[in-house]
This record gives structure tokens, sequence and C-alpha cells, in this order.
């Protein structure tokens, strides 16, 4: 009987890149780009710093690189240090249907492996572009959200994407991918007690998730079995992890695969911090530019939210409003809407320590209110956000995000994946090096090994 996590390989092993639409292919260049921007905008930060001397003093190696790196490491490590990257100023797009951060794992993985032996660009988006995929459907299997029960979807999936991205990678045959899989349920993990309190450890999840994955991997290649149920056996990963009598959409992860393309449903992130702040951001931004008021004359600023969305960026209220790091607050809606008022800007610099300790964004923050919004709960597929601001003069002005810009009902250009990787790469690559990795990243189906575009970024 071919069990799930083997259909998953076999499509796998014989996916080719002419069987995909040309807007799929053209949607995973431009996740590819956004993400590599990304990684190099974080490159430098104290956290990325960090997690490198503990890969080097812990679990270091020779021959990869990390995207930005000169200096060799592991292919597990490079993996680690990419995720690390991708993920730290939470700029990292988003599957909404699941709440999985994709591109990210998938790209971490797949940057480390591809250096292993020559790797056409073509071969590259294959690779990315199945992992991606089955990331997404993964996400959709379970009823129950995740963050409900304490765990990160992006880590707790995301390894079984990288092994599915690193085993295609090391072209190997569909039941030896289909033992990576297997293998790698055994290092499924990633907690949201992070959440909590803003400790670094999230930010640290796509790393482990992308080097699993590739250990995953290296195991099977050597032959060393997985379990073949992985995915719907009595103690597959679903029932263990859920730990509950739900029904399980197992349909989800081979449904129309390879014609109907979940990642058309991954929307890029135009600001650093959780999704589901996107669309108050928009409407904060947008009540600024188009209305004349001073910010201490603000009375109170109402935000209505999916009410699930309470217990991770809007509760408890106080902490919230006081946020002990950058990355606390990039889960934080009262501080998020308050710097974007107080500021009027959104990118890469957001959330600094300046921001966090503003009194004046401090004490716009502790005039933002939540309530539950039955219209986003009704459809958690959308991306609304509502803003309303009462001004003391007896003003009240709203405006209301129902589909965030680069959602599939609002489609970003690629003008817009431009703009903000350009955002990302400024001051880390001089303008002409940037254009040419634009172009080469762009052009990636018909590149050569695609290590003659990215060693240029190691300094």
């Amino acid at each position: 009987m071919p069990y799930l996590s083997s259909k998953l390989a076999d499509w796998a092993v014989g996916f080719s890149l002419d069987d995909a639409p040309a807007e799929v292919i053209h949607n995973t260049k431009l996740r590819i780009l956004d993400h590599v921007g990304v990684m190099l905008a974080s490159s430098g930060l104290r956290s990325v710093q960090a997690a490198a001397r503990a890969q080097r003093e812990t679990d270091g190696g020779t021959g990869v690189h990390a995207l930005w790196d000169r200096g060799e490491t592991s292919i597990a490590g490079a993996a680690f240090l990419n995720g690390v990257a991708a993920s730290l100023l939470e700029f990292d797009d988003t599957h909404i249907a699941s709440n999985i951060h994709t591109t990210g794992v998938v790209l971490a993985a797949a940057l480390a492996q591809a250096q292993q032996a020559p790797t056409r660009g073509r071969q590259f988006l294959e690779a990315v572009l199945i992992g991606s995929e089955i990331f997404c459907r993964l996400g959709q299997v379970s009823p129950v959200r995740m963050h409900e029960l304490g765990f990160h979807p992006t880590a707790v999936y995301g390894v079984f994407a990288a092994a599915y991205t690193a085993a295609r990678l090391r072209g190997l045959s569909s039941k030896v991918m289909a033992d990576a899989v297997g293998t790698a349920a055994s290092l499924s993990a990633g907690s949201i007690s992070a959440f909590q309190d803003g400790a670094d450890t999230k930010i640290l999840h796509v790393g482990f998730a992308a080097a699993a994955g590739i250990r995953a991997t290296a195991l099977a290649a050597q032959g060393i079995s997985g379990p073949a149920e992985v995915f719907e056996g009595k103690f597959g990963w679903y029932r263990s992890y859920i730990q509950s009598d739900v029904d399980f959409r197992f349909g989800a992860l081979t449904d129309q695969l390879g014609t109907r393309w979940e990642v058309l449903n991954i929307a890029p992130k135009l600001y650093p911090c959780a999704y589901t702040l996107m669309p108050f951001i928009a409407a904060a931004l947008e009540l600024r530019a188009n209305h004349t008021f001073g910010l201490e004359d603000i009375v109170e600023i109402r935000c209505e939210i999916m009410q699930r969305s309470f217990r991770t960026v809007c509760e408890p209220v106080e902490e919230k409003r006081r946020p002990r790091s950058s990355w606390h607050g990039r889960i934080s809606l009262q501080h998020t809407v308050a710097e974007a008022l107080a500021l009027g800007r959104f990118d890469k610099s957001s959330y600094s320590q300046s921001s966090l300790t503003d009194p004046v964004i401090n004490a716009l923050a502790d005039k933002v209110v939540h309530i539950a919004d039955p219209l986003a709960d009704a459809d958690t597929s959308r991306s609304r956000g509502v803003v309303t601001i009462g001004l003391a003069d007896g003003r009240v002005i709203s405006h209301t995000v129902e589909d965030m810009l680069g959602t599939s009902r609002n489609p970003a250009s690629e003008a817009v994946y431009l703009d903000k990787f350009r955002g990302n790469v400024d001051g880390v690559l001089p303008a002409d090096v940037a254009d040419r990795l634009i172009g080469g990243l762009l052009g990636l189906d018909g590149a050569g090994d695609i290590d003659s575009i990215l060693a240029p970024l190691r300094n």
C-alpha cells in the first residue's frame, strides 16, 4: 500500500519544471529573491552572529558556506545559519491558510545542500518548488491550529519540507526520500513558549528545521530506514502531536498535487513582523498619510482583529504594550500600530531598541485596544484588519484592509518584491552587485552552477 509520505516522494522525484505553469515558476524565483534579501539584511545582526559562534563551537565542519559567509561549516551548519538569518527579522513570507512561513526553511536547506555538488539553477528551482508546495499542504491536514497547542507550525512541519527538498537535490530515490521524511518526524519540534517573554529561541526554529531535514536525509542516504506511515499511522505525526479525536484532512497532501498550486497562496511580508499584524500596519500608515491630526490628540486606537489571534499578538496587554525585545515587539499589536503611527514607516530598521523605549510610541501603545472581528474569524483565508482612531475633537477616522497586498486576492507585482529586496540589501551590497544578483536569481531556470551567482555574496 502506498503511504502518504511515499506518494509525496513519488511526485517529488518525478516532478519537472516543465510540469509547472509559468506563474508558479516565476513566483518561486521571486520568493527566492525575497528571502536572499532577508538573509542578507539580518546576517550581521547580534543573534545571527551568536548562532554562528555557537555553531562553530559545537558542530563545526568544512566545505559549505552560509549564504553571506566566507568561513566554512558543515551542510547542516550552513542550513541552520541560513534559517536563523531568514527568520530573525520576521520578514519571511506566509502561507495564509496554515500560518506557515514557507520559503525560509526550504531555501535555507537548499542553499546548503546545493553546495555538495554542482547544481544547475533549474535543479535548484525544482527542489525549492517541491519543498514549498509540500510544506503548504502539510499545514492544511489538521483542523486544529498548531499555535493553540503551543507548537510553531513553521518549525514542526518545516523539517519534512527540508527533507523533501534536500533529498531531491541529492537525486535520491523515492524510497530513500520517504525514509528521510520518516526519520524527520523524530526531529520535529518548535515550542512557542518564547511568544510569552520575547526570548530569542523562536528565531532559531527555521534553522533547526532546515538542519534537521538535512541530517534526516543524510541518514536515509546511508541506509537508515524511516517509518512508512509517518503521517497517517496510528502513531503517526498528526495523531501524536494533536492528541485529540479530530478528522484529519489527509487528502490535502495529495489532492490535485501538481495541478492546484498552494504556493500561489504564499504572501510576501511587506513589513518585518507577524503576518497577522500586516493589515494593521497598512491601515495605520494609511490613516496617518490621509488625515491631519496630532499624535497627542489621539484618545483611542481600536483594532478589530480575529479572536484566535488574541493569545499570540494581543495579550497579556501589559506585556504587549512594553515588549521586552525586538522580536517580542514583532508579535505585539499594540506596539506595532503605535510605531507605525508615530514614525510613519516600517522597514528592516523597525523595532529598534530606541523605538521600544520611545515615550511617544509607548504612550500610543497604551491607547491601543483590541476587539474581536467576526468577519475576520469567519474567513481565515483572508488578511483583514480594521483600525479606528478616536480624536480629542470628537472625530473618528477608520480604515479597513480586507486583503493585504501580496495575497492571492491582492497580488504583489514583481516591482513590490524588487523594492523590498533593494531595501533589505541597502547598506549590505553595492547597487551594481544587487542588480547582478537580481538578474541571476530571476534567471535561475537558465543558470549553470548556482554557486557562480551566490559566491560573490560571501565576505
